[in-house]
């Protein structure tokens, strides 16, 4: 049994608690750590004479993440709307535990308290269990926001600066380029990484490495991945000291660093990459200018120009395709790793392809995962889009579930709005009487003094309401855009399957789509092309030669051959060799020995179907008993998943009379 099963058994007049530790990623570096804050949680439980009975912890996480996109939290939220609610209060060291920003802070909370559970900190010694203890902890997350957003600015100023007069601002410096000065503050500025001049150095520089790669590319006229097979022979390894691909040794030698001598801080373009530069809401950068730091150059503009030459004559040259692969990094195969399209480039066709067929670095394992034909995996893919987009009930339920309705959240925005609008009359009323003793007082100071304090608290209510309705405008908007589902489901019912790839990459996307290949690929049908496309040109199945079936057709071959030779197979043993063959695909050679030789069967099938023989039998044959044909690129048993976020629907618009609206998702929940 459970900590909060036990819980369960407690007396009522004992609250029940569970402490929430969390620590970012600094802070474990400073010293402070899970336990730290554990024991100062346990004995703030224990001294308020609560029941202990669960811990949450969220180790190295970022306290500006909401609880949603957090490790441990939303284990302890789906707790907390459970009937009977297994916990009372949720301890926490200090406010920043719960987030640094007051968005993060009081939605969190905010949603407890709906839920009936309280929120104590205990480095404060304040919960929200009264009205003054709500206010306490209200004026001290305004505090630490406000102390944090000192920190982010004065740190983001100084760096700032120190970009615009040329140091080093942070951060990894640029392949062939070292920190000299590094840790002395104000004095850290980037270098070319080559030996000293005045001691002897036998290390391997990154100056070297790229020298060495320009000979082999430039002199020795390789391209990039057999200049990285040779560099890796030579024991040269790239600045983390793995293997040099030639993909990473090609970006290096056309880095902004290598080619123009500079680099640029906060540079918009890297926006959206990982730890690349954040914007704001205007599209420039959230914490700062953009500025361009000048390097000292490596090689000069003419040998920077000999290396261009030279890569572009050893580039590979790519196959243009306007060919759309809706489901490129949607697929996943045995190996763990995604499917990207690939356009065939001896024959006419689209296939998907397995990433890990890339080779780490040259020379290195690849997996053995097969490639799939991209029309058979798109129709099987799409024909389960298409069922599930069919399914209102199953939509509106999927919804339902990231909406969080299906767990019964109970918040109630319009209520706390009223709340807040009750106080903020209150506090209007308070700072009214406070002009009117101004009016009859001797000492203004003291009025002015108090009146500011009233008009501050008042300012943190209006702000509080403001995210109250702000929130409450989403949840509406939200609820309202998952309705639309009924919309998205009629689009499905009518032109879904009609779509262009263009839009049915724009619904993958949309739905976030991800297809599991649960097995090998099977291997290709081998099967004559002329002879499969007769009858899948034809829309018909392989006829089953039973015996009344060959007497329907037998006179057809006896009025074209009246003579045959006693040494030849009868036609009914070599019209069943060639129905065998469509039927299963397997090639000439590969028929029964008890069909004779491969050449006399090709030679009589050729001549009935020149004869239009074939045709004719065949047409006789349409309405008896028949196989259909194997399809040509087998699929193994797929998983498809999606998401439903109704956040991301589109509102649909009045249509015209005989229309249908479009609606577009982006799901959340498995399909």
């Amino acid at each position: 049994m459970g900590a909060i099963d036990v819980a369960r058994g407690v007396r009522q007049k004992t609250l029940r608690a569970v402490d929430y530790l969390r620590v970012s990623t600094e802070q474990q570096k400073q010293g402070y750590g899970i336990s730290y804050s554990a024991k100062k949680t346990a004995k703030y439980i224990a001294g308020k004479g609560w029941a202990h009975v669960d811990t949450f912890k969220d180790e190295g996480v970022s306290g500006s993440l909401p609880w949603q996109e957090r490790d441990d939290l939303p284990r302890l939220m789906k707790l907390a709307r459970q009937e009977p609610r297994p916990f009372d209060v949720v301890v926490v060291s200090e406010t920043r535990a719960i987030g640094r920003r007051d968005r993060v802070f009081w939605r969190w909370v905010w949603e407890l308290q709906d839920l009936g559970v309280f929120v104590a900190v205990v480095d404060k010694n304040i919960d929200n269990t009264t009205e003054d203890g709500e206010a306490s902890m209200r004026e001290e997350a305004n505090y630490a926001f406000k102390e944090y957003t000192r920190i982010r600015v004065r740190t983001q100023n100084g760096i700032q600066e120190k970009a615009e007069e040329g140091g080093h601002p942070g951060g990894t410096a640029p392949y062939g380029w070292r920190i000299e000065n590094r840790g002395v503050r104000g004095e850290s500025t980037l270098v070319l990484d080559v030996c000293p001049a005045d001691e002897h150095c036998t290390a391997v520089h990154e100056t070297d490495a790229l020298e060495r790669a320009w000979h082999l590319i430039v002199i020795e006229s390789k391209n990039c991945r057999q200049a990285a097979m040779s560099m890796n022979a030579e024991g040269c390894r790239t600045r983390s000291g793995k293997p040099w691909t030639a993909g990473n040794l090609r970006r290096r030698l056309q880095s902004m660093a290598i080619q123009e001598a500079r680099m640029v801080y906060r540079n918009p373009e890297t926006a959206g990459w990982k730890g690349g530069t954040k914007l704001g809401v205007d599209g420039l950068p959230a914490n700062g200018q953009t500025v361009v730091i000048d390097l000292p150059r490596l090689w000069p503009e003419d040998k920077v120009e000999r290396l261009n030459r030279a890569l572009a004559r050893n580039a590979r040259a790519r196959q243009e395709s306007g060919s759309v692969h809706p489901l490129t990094r949607r697929v996943f195969g045995a190996c763990g790793r995604h499917y990207t399209g690939l356009d065939r480039g001896d024959r006419p066709g689209r296939m998907y392809r397995c990433t890990g067929k890339m080779e780490a670095f040259p020379g290195a394992e690849v997996c053995t995962c097969s490639q799939v034909d991209a029309d058979a995996l798109e129709a099987k893919v799409w024909g389960e889009v298409c069922t599930l987009l069919q399914d209102p009930d199953r939509l509106t339920t999927m919804a339902a579930d990231w909406l969080d309705m299906a767990t019964g959240q109970q918040t109630n925005h319009a209520e706390r709005v009223a709340e807040l609008d009750k106080k903020i009359a209150n506090q209007d009323q308070a700072i009214a009487n406070m002009m009117i003793l101004a009016a009859k007082s001797t000492s203004p100071e003291a009025v002015a003094k108090a009146t500011k304090a009233l008009e501050d608290e008042r300012a943190e209510l209006v702000k509080l309401r403001d995210e109250a309705v702000a929130w409450q405008k989403e949840g509406d908007l939200a609820q309202q855009r998952a309705h639309d589902l009924q919309a998205l489901a009629e689009v499905a019912r009518t032109r879904m399957r009609d779509m262009t790839p263009e839009e049915k990459a724009e619904v993958c996307d949309l739905l976030d789509l991800k297809v599991t290949l649960n097995g090998p690929i099977p291997k290709k049908v081998r099967a004559d092309d002329t002879l499969t496309a007769w009858f899948r040109d034809r829309g018909r199945g392989v006829p089953v030669l039973t015996d009344s079936a060959w007497e329907r057709i037998r006179p057809v071959f006896k009025a074209a051959e009246k003579r045959q030779r006693k040494d030849r197979l009868p036609h009914r043993q070599v019209l069943e060799a060639v129905l065998l063959k469509a039927r299963t695909g397997c090639t000439w050679k590969e028929l029964p020995e008890e069909y004779g030789k491969t050449t006399g069967l090709t030679t009589r099938y050729q001549r009935w179907l020149g004869s239009g023989l074939f045709e004719q039998a065949m047409d006789l044959l349409a309405e008896c008993e028949s196989t259909p044909l194997l399809d040509p690129y087998p699929l193994p048993p797929l998983l498809v998943e999606g998401k439903i976020d109704p956040r991301l629907l589109i509102r649909v618009p009045a249509a015209p009379e005989g229309t249908v609206p479009r609606a577009r998702a982006k799901s959340q929940g498995n399909s």
